[in-house]
């Protein structure tokens, strides 16, 4: 029996004819939904016979390998000479310098489409025809050619002789993938405590399509108990692709690690770990251009022969794997990275790949969609992430740049930039003030300024002028592209110098996104309280709900809480009294121990005062760290040491950061965690209230909450880890903050 393997059109024509090289010298980023669009307007014009989104597939069947092609077609034109297939293609390129020999790949596209029309109708011959659109000016340019049969049927024997090498790869991938699934036992010889039911629970979600919210202590094994069930439930072929996606470089390594033991166990199937673009570049700049860049120049006459040659290869591609075959192949890190996302089993990354507008994977289309499931780990996170992602900000000062920069050598740009810069200086206040709506002549210049600005930086390439140029043109296409999602859930705030389009209620948007997929998993230490997290997180009636508890005995920490005010007003009051109380948790507890605190500031002064203390060696986090940096900071806490770290509440060391066994003995986490009070807070309180929520809660206390959570979290990571925990405010013994401590540090004392 020949073995099966299933491709687009699109996919299988991509691979075969897509050559040249990167270049990013200037590439308008424009959205999916305005290709959609244009595609639209074009099939509105259609003939009532027409027909447009056609579904298509054939299988050709070969001698070792029969390849399903499927796909929509854009246009099924009926006209007297004969049907015409349709392929239409948005562009930013003016059309006089479009030709029929432009673009092999798309030609190659509509030829597809026409051979699996033409062998399904019994057709001699058939009309292709390809259509440009031009995206400022939606100006049209078209060329139709016929092709008989024995021509189509030549160009996809060519193409499926190139693709079968390829093919041959993803058939043995898959079926060592398939035959490794059923077999596949969880990696450890026993479940921990609630291991079980969240592998349950998460393998239940995924067969069934639905959603999952999950909170599961630190140290359960999150990340695993998660990853096993969603690769088991991959046995039946529904679901093909999984995405584990976090905030965190450590927890991507976690993953890592999961993915290791899995194939330790039998498990084979391919995964690809996602870096960012600035710290996987060979180049000192991220520069794609192939006069600069040697691993963009040709790309895609190499990429083919890197991505077999690691499939055949490798099964994790892991940051150092995408590396050593980049070079190898001499090819971009970052985009054949990209590329591996079309064909592995799992990929690991950050949120941005499948949540932020601007950046997420655009080649992640609907049908892939519905076969793919999320894991999202540390899901409290995404939260605030997602306000982030889902707001947008344009200054007046860009615009005015713009125009001084601009104003002798482009007048038109110069004038469309004064027109944006005017309309904001209109809006602008001296306080932060929100109004209700946008004016409509701000988006029509805004737009007249994007267009403008694409047909220079087309044509310009390099400059100061350019850059701040480039900024100013992507903060507008964000602003736009925002503007189009403005609903209830927004607030629009003026201030002297800014517009802002802020997210103050993500749910709306997340659910979007994540309802296009199979399933979602969102799990996290601390989804507490669970009911906000579940609402914040875009949840609805039937997601299931899974809440476990630690897997640890009470007795393996101590928690003491200290009414020491923490409070802003009386911080230097009680810094020495502070400083005190730390030093007797690390004269009464033997180990290393990390004190956090609400801020740089307030951290740095009592860390002064700390370092009267001269018996104990200490250690303090700085402003903006590099990850090697980070990595110092953690070696230092060895086994056995007696170390006392500073750290800063919510920052990169109270999260995710894994110091088993003697590596961490105590914690302190100095204050409750409220942010400092903020319009965008206050805007966030007043929402929530106006909707029957405690908005105070919203807004302050259950984030603010979750970092002191989290901090604590640092402590107990194994059966074997003992250690005390002290929680320094007055607050956290009122009511508000009692209910929110988890079970296990109940049994507090309280510090005299």
């Amino acid at each position: 029996m020949s073995e099966k393997v299933s491709i687009s059109v699109r996919e299988l024509m991509e691979y075969v004819y897509r050559r040249g090289s990167i270049d990013d010298r200037f590439r308008s980023n424009t959205s999916m939904l305005e290709g959609t669009a244009i595609h639209q307007s074009v099939q509105k014009e259609y003939e009532d016979e027409d027909e447009s989104e056609v579904f298509m597939k054939w299988d050709y069947k070969t001698a070792e390998i029969d390849v399903k092609i499927h796909g929509r077609c854009d246009g099924l034109l009926k006209t007297p000479e004969g049907k015409i297939i349709d392929e239409i293609k948005s562009t930013t390129q003016d059309l006089e310098d479009i030709t029929e020999a432009s673009y092999p790949v798309y030609w190659a596209q509509a030829k597809g489409y026409a051979y699996i029309y033409a062998k399904n109708e019994d057709l001699e011959e058939i009309k292709v025809q390809l259509t440009y659109v031009q995206k400022r000016t939606k100006e049209k340019k078209q060329f139709l050619f016929n092709f008989s049969m024995k021509q189509l049927e030549d160009f996809m024997e060519e193409t499926i002789v190139e693709y079968m090498s390829y093919a041959k790869v993803l058939s043995y991938i898959k079926k060592e993938k398939e035959e490794s699934i059923p077999d596949l036992k969880f990696p450890f010889p026993h479940y921990r405590n609630g291991q079980r039911y969240l592998a349950g629970a998460v393998y239940r979600t995924s067969q069934e399509k639905r959603n999952l919210f999950a909170q599961a202590p630190t140290g359960i094994g999150k990340t695993i108990s998660t990853l096993f069930p969603a690769i088991k439930s991959m046995e039946e072929g529904k679901q093909e692709r999984i995405f584990y996606l976090t905030a965190k470089t450590v927890t991507r390594l976690t993953a890592e690690e999961g993915l290791a033991l899995m194939e330790k166990s039998g498990l084979r199937l391919r995964s690809v770990t996602l870096t960012a673009k600035d710290k996987i570049c060979f180049k000192e700049e991220t520069i794609c251009q192939p006069d600069y860049c040697e691993f963009a120049d040709g790309y895609y006459d190499r990429i083919n022969g890197a991505i077999i040659d690691v499939l055949k290869n490798e099964t994790q591609i892991t940051r150092p794997v995408v590396e050593k075959y980049a070079r190898k192949h001499r090819i971009c890190p970052f985009e054949f990275s990209l590329d591996l996302t079309d064909v592995v089993d799992v990929i690991i990354g950050d949120y941005n790949y499948v949540f932020d507008p601007r950046v997420a994977l655009k080649r992640l289309m609907p049908e892939h969609k519905k076969k793919t499931s999320l894991l999202i780990d540390e899901a409290h996170n995404l939260v605030e992430r997602a306000r982030e992602m889902y707001s947008a900000t344009i200054f007046r000062n860009s615009y005015w740049q713009v125009e001084e920069e601009w104003g002798e050598k482009d007048h038109k740009l110069a004038q469309s930039a004064q027109a944006v810069r005017k309309d904001l200086h209109r809006l602008n206040s001296e306080e932060e003030s929100t109004i209700t709506e946008i004016p409509g002549e701000l988006e029509e210049n805004l737009e007249r300024f994007m267009e403008r600005a694409e047909g220079v930086l087309r044509e310009e390439q390099d400059g100061e002028e350019t850059e701040s140029l480039l900024e100013c043109y992507f903060s507008s296409q964000n602003f736009v592209k925002i503007f189009s999602l403005l609903d209830e859930h927004y607030k629009i705030i003026t201030s002297k110098d800014a517009l802002k389009l802020y997210c103050v209620d993500p749910s709306f948007v997340l659910r979007k996104v994540t309802e296009m997929f199979r399933s979602s998993i969102y799990f996290s230490a601390t989804l507490s309280p669970f009911a906000y997290y579940k609402e914040m997180l875009g949840g609805q009636e039937d997601d299931y709900i899974l809440k476990l508890p630690s897997p640890y005995d009470a007795d393996q920490i101590k928690v003491t809480i200290a009414p020491l005010s923490t409070r802003f007003k009386d911080r230097e009051q009680n810094v020495d009294k502070l400083a005190e109380l730390l030093y007797k948790q690390v004269k009464n507890q033997e180990g290393n121990h990390l004190f956090f605190f609400p801020s740089y500031q307030y951290m740095n002064m009592v860390y002064q005062a700390f370092k009267k203390f001269v018996d104990v060696d200490t250690v303090e986090q700085e402003f903006g760290m590099t990850e090697e940096r980070r990595d110092e900071f953690l070696a230092q806490f060895v086994p056995g040491g007696s170390l006392v770290g500073f750290a800063v509440l919510g920052g990169v060391f109270s999260e995710g950061v894994d110091l088993r066994g003697n590596r961490l003995n105590g914690v302190a986490v100095v204050g409750i965690g409220l942010a400092p009070r903020s319009f965008e807070k206050e805007l966030i309180k007043n929402y929530f209230t106006n909707r029957g929520k405690n908005g105070y809660n919203y807004a302050y206390i259950y984030p603010g909450m979750n970092k002191v959570l989290q901090a604590g979290g640092r402590l107990i990571r194994s059966e074997e880890d003992h250690g005390v925990i002290q929680l320094v405010d007055d607050r956290f013994l009122q009511p508000t903050y009692q209910k929110l401590l988890p079970v296990e540090w109940q049994n507090y004392r309280i510090e005299k």
